[in-house]
């Protein structure tokens, strides 16, 4: 598709392509992609730079600890997409002294087209934290978008700008970003969503706040996809096609809808993570697990086993140990 409009370059003249809107997810099933609060607030900041950068609007995100989904309307996706992989990984091999691509080598990239795929799209993005069980609500989880949608007619406290210069906001950021001056930071230094993100359109698609807590809230079932074939516009979005996983995951992505699966004193990944990072590494005399010996590893390995009863695979992705 494209503007009825001409877009002069030097002597030749080009149609202006239209933003269209994507689903992008970087996966890293191995390891997992952020350690701490800082991780995550690194990579709101980053995808609010490349966004501007790259000309591209973010609509609703959502990271987990081993994969990061966002909604986008972009113009080259696979452009956005690979310069903010690029700053991310640069930024965590410095901070955690590791070297190489982080994640799967391909970011999964879905072209959305239909007013319902929208809103069943931006549904299941901000319902992430919900389908993997770290919160018992879409609105519990912390990292998405989830909380700044509707804000003020649900009654919700999302994350709050504080008064902070332009230099003082440039110092917490790589070198010579840029940024529009209407973005805003927290008080830890990262970019609030509604400063950034297009939460307006975002809030378009769901008509009324009434109707956005009925879609973050309702169960997965037929009726989304019959609902989806009123655009006309393709098959009907599902889980599957968010997710991409396997059938048992989804199985049980679709038990914790419910929100009765969840558990307060489950640790998540983030939990380990800092149990790891802070309480563990410092014995070791080293600052990163990337740092750790395999056979080190074994060793925290059996703690984290035998003394926080935590499953295998969380073991091992939180102390890169390959399978």
């Amino acid at each position: 598709m494209f503007l009825p409009i001409l877009a002069g370059v030097g002597n030749r003249f080009y149609l202006a392509a239209m933003k269209e809107s994507y689903h992008i997810c970087f996966t890293s099933h191995d390891e997992v992609m952020f350690r701490d609060e800082e991780d995550h607030g690194m990579f709101v900041n980053l995808m609010a730079l490349r966004g501007y950068s790259q000309d591209t609007e973010i609509v609703v995100d959502s990271e987990m600890s081993t994969h990061a989904h966002m909604g986008i309307f972009s113009r080259e996706p696979q452009r956005y997409a690979a310069t903010l992989r690029m700053s991310y990984t640069k930024y965590f091999n410095h901070k955690y002294d590791r070297k190489g691509r982080m994640g799967e080598k391909y970011t999964f990239q879905l072209k959305i087209e239909g007013h319902v795929h929208q809103m069943v799209l931006q549904s299941y993005i901000l319902r992430n934290g919900l389908h993997h069980g770290a919160s018992a609500t879409a609105l519990g989880y912390p990292y998405c978008a989830a909380r700044d949608l509707f804000m003020e007619d649900i009654g919700l406290v999302s994350e709050r700008p504080v008064s902070m210069s332009r230099v003082d906001m440039q110092a917490l950021l790589p070198r010579h970003a840029e940024f529009p001056d209407e973005y805003r930071m927290n008080e830890h230094g990262v970019f609030t969503r509604r400063s950034f993100m297009e939460i307006r359109r975002a809030e378009q698609y769901y008509g009324s706040p009434r109707n956005y807590l009925y879609q973050m809230n309702r169960l997965t079932d037929e009726s989304w996809s019959r609902e989806q074939l009123s655009d006309g516009t393709g098959a009907p979005l599902t889980l599957n096609d968010i997710e991409r996983t396997d059938e048992k995951s989804i199985a049980q992505m679709l038990k914790n809808e419910s929100g009765r699966y969840f558990s307060r004193t489950r640790m998540q990944d983030l939990d380990v993570c800092r149990l790891i990072d802070k309480d563990l590494l410092p014995s070791y005399g080293v600052r990163s697990v990337y740092l750790l010996t395999e056979s080190q590893k074994r060793q925290i390995a059996r703690l984290l086993y035998h003394e926080y009863h935590l499953p295998e695979h969380q073991i091992r992705r939180c102390l890169v140990m390959p399978r």
